[in-house]
């Protein structure tokens, strides 16, 4: 039995992740990927986030066999230049057309406004695309055992439901949050896979609409604080809805916890100008893998390769609106 995996009734196992993440380790990455990216004004930074990613990945391990990341920096400049050049053409025709019919639009406050609202309402989608297809990008590129993840579904589908998403939480003064984060976690997950078998997600709103509601009413007199505890609250729900095989998933996270984890991450990279960063990412990664566990006895023997497609280049679109993860 692995050192992670630990016997429950029933004949269950309980098996969770490694870190083995050296701060020292990253701190030289880290400090490398900088320089670089300083020199080349910003073009390696590609590479910088691919060379974070494979170290992070190949030190987590499951049931004593590693992650590994297999996306490239050149992947992830040619999904960015490719996305670049749609942005510059779409973006250049929609100011030509409308100079043509206002050509004296920037001496126009009005005009102003009415030319950037449309800018404004076509990026909601285009964000939640840009998370869904980096996600699918970063799932794709993971391996575990030789078995790659994957996701399926639309983004274009998911931005929408985004959008339409953020529309109902503005109408309902935000009391529509939590069932827009279910949803899209639920879109999310119901697409992922590990392999030929899918992950399973039957979570809905109504669960954490009384933790919302409490966290709403204490939210000036915590100075928004009490939404760490609300975040904490849905992740174990969340977990506690998920599914892959013959396994579920617990989660060990409280209000405080998340706390201790968030804000002094906060305070340490706002008060080194980012260079405490490697020890953030250390750190995160310890949390995830002391708290998330496994519950089953899953035979992953038995689960054969991903036949998904795999996208063929990168996070594009996540780079151009700057909302991708490291």
């Amino acid at each position: 039995m692995s050192e992670r995996a630990t016997a429950l009734s029933g004949g269950q196992q309980r098996a969770r992740l490694r870190h083995h993440g050296e701060v020292f380790d990253l701190f030289g990455i880290f400090i490398v990927n900088l320089l670089l990216t300083v020199v080349t004004i910003g073009i390696y930074r590609f590479w910088a986030k691919t060379r974070i990613r494979r170290f992070l990945w190949s030190q987590t391990e499951f049931l004593d066999d590693r992650f590994e990341y297999t996306g490239t920096g050149k992947e992830l400049l040619i999904g960015f230049l490719i996305v670049l050049a749609f942005l510059v053409v779409a973006l250049g025709t929609y100011t030509a057309v409308f100079s043509l019919i206002w050509p004296d639009w920037l001496e126009d406050e009005a005009l102003v406004g009415l030319y950037q609202t449309p800018l404004y309402l076509v990026s909601i989608p285009l964000i939640g695309i840009a998370r869904f297809r980096a996600r699918r990008y970063r799932l794709s590129r993971t391996l575990w055992r030789g078995i790659r993840g994957a996701q399926s579904g639309s983004s274009l589908q998911y931005g929408l439901r985004e959008t339409a998403y953020w529309l109902l939480t503005i109408l309902t003064f935000g009391f529509y949050l939590p069932y827009m984060q279910t949803r899209l976690i639920s879109y999310k997950l119901n697409h992922t896979w590990f392999g030929d078998r899918r992950v399973e997600f039957d979570g809905n709103g109504d669960r954490l609409l009384g933790v919302y509601a409490i966290c709403w009413l204490l939210t000036l007199p915590t100075l928004g604080l009490c939404w760490i505890w609300y975040r904490a609250a849905a992740i174990r729900y969340y977990a506690s809805c998920a599914r892959y095989a013959d396994l579920g998933f617990e989660v060990d996270i409280d209000g405080w916890s998340l706390f201790l984890l968030v804000i002094p991450n906060w305070l340490m990279t706002s008060f080194t100008m980012g260079l405490a960063y490697p020890y953030v990412l250390i750190r995160v990664a310890n949390f995830i893998c002391k708290r998330f566990a496994f519950v089953g006895d899953q035979d992953f023997a038995l689960v054969a390769q991903s036949l998904k497609p795999r996208p063929t280049t990168g996070e594009g679109l996540a780079e151009a609106f700057d909302v991708g993860d490291f």
